[in-house]
């Protein structure tokens, strides 16, 4: 029975905060669209500073099941597809951990 009221009081207790922040204390109401944020908070040209677009091929895994992959994979390293399969037994089919393996 106390449960029951002690819930029903703070179900009393949101419902009078919701109204009174309702006159702009910051639930969503007054939030401007995005024109107003973009006139008040200018977008800066930052293509100068911007990094070179990276593709990710460093962290990407080589399918040892898949023959298109393989001679994918072979092609890129310039090695024969069995050279590739005994550089993957290894190291691990990690792009990265083979590139290093085959600079060495």
């Amino acid at each position: 029975m106390f449960a029951l009221e002690d819930r029903f009081n703070q179900l009393i207790i949101i419902n009078r905060t919701m109204q009174e922040n309702k006159d702009g204390l910051g639930l969503g109401e007054n939030i401007s669209g995005p024109d107003k944020t973009t006139e008040r908070y200018g977008i800066q040209d930052d293509s100068d500073t911007l990094e070179p677009f990276e593709d990710g091929s460093e962290h990407r895994w080589i399918n040892a099941d898949d023959p298109a992959d393989l001679e994918h994979w072979a092609a890129q390293f310039q090695i024969s597809e069995e050279e590739l399969r005994a550089a993957i037994v290894l190291n691990g089919n990690s792009v990265k951990a083979i590139t290093k393996y085959l600079s060495v």
